[in-house]
């Protein structure tokens, strides 16, 4: 639904009702909001310190969740439902912290693991069945390369054995190199 915009003469009534009433509503709202209750409660209760100390929380949830689709592999596709939820508790944690950092290194440790964990195996599958796990890796990484390329060159270097890992697995998977070719990632210099 999109956002509509208060007239003048609405947000001057609200601005003049009492306290105890604009927060009544203020708390009703918020509540509808999962995300804007993420955030309040990592700026107001937390802090910005508790940012690494979530980061290195979910860093064990992927691993956890990453060896756990490994081991119950059975195609590219539902190892790709198993990293489009954990991405979306990627983002939901990048929408609360606004964690640059945490985006990247947590991406790349989920994509890392998972094409580790089932290195060798996506090339024995169809074309057909590896086409959405590869559009999904490759699209990762290319994302990765945008958000790297903004940040600082140490900040670079941080990630640079990650990525060229990353770029291995790549590389090394047919489908995925001929995807990375197609989507314009260059793949050589990840």
């Amino acid at each position: 639904m999109p956002r509509q915009k208060l007239p003048d003469e609405l947000k001057a009534a609200i601005s003049k009702m009492p306290d105890k009433e604009k927060d009544k509503l203020l708390f009703r709202l918020i509540a509808k909001e999962e995300a804007l209750v993420n955030r309040l409660t990592f700026e107001l209760l937390e802090g910005a310190g508790s940012r690494e100390e979530r980061r290195s929380e979910l860093a064990i949830s992927i691993e956890r969740d990453v060896t756990y689709a490994i081991r119950a592999f059975y195609s590219p596709g539902f190892l790709l439902l198993d990293l489009r939820a954990i991405s979306g508790d990627i983002n939901r944690h990048v929408k609360a912290t606004k964690d640059k950092y945490g985006e990247i290194e947590l991406n790349l440790l989920m994509l890392n693991l998972a094409l580790e964990g089932i290195d060798g195996l996506l090339d024995q599958f169809p074309a057909a069945k590896a086409r959405t796990f590869s559009n999904y890796v490759v699209k990762r990484a290319l994302k990765l390369q945008k958000l790297l390329s903004k940040m600082h060159d140490d900040i670079r270097l941080d990630f640079e054995g990650e990525m060229e890992r990353l770029g291995q697995f790549i590389r090394n998977s047919s489908y995925l190199k001929k995807t990375a070719e197609r989507e314009g990632l260059e793949w050589r210099e990840l």
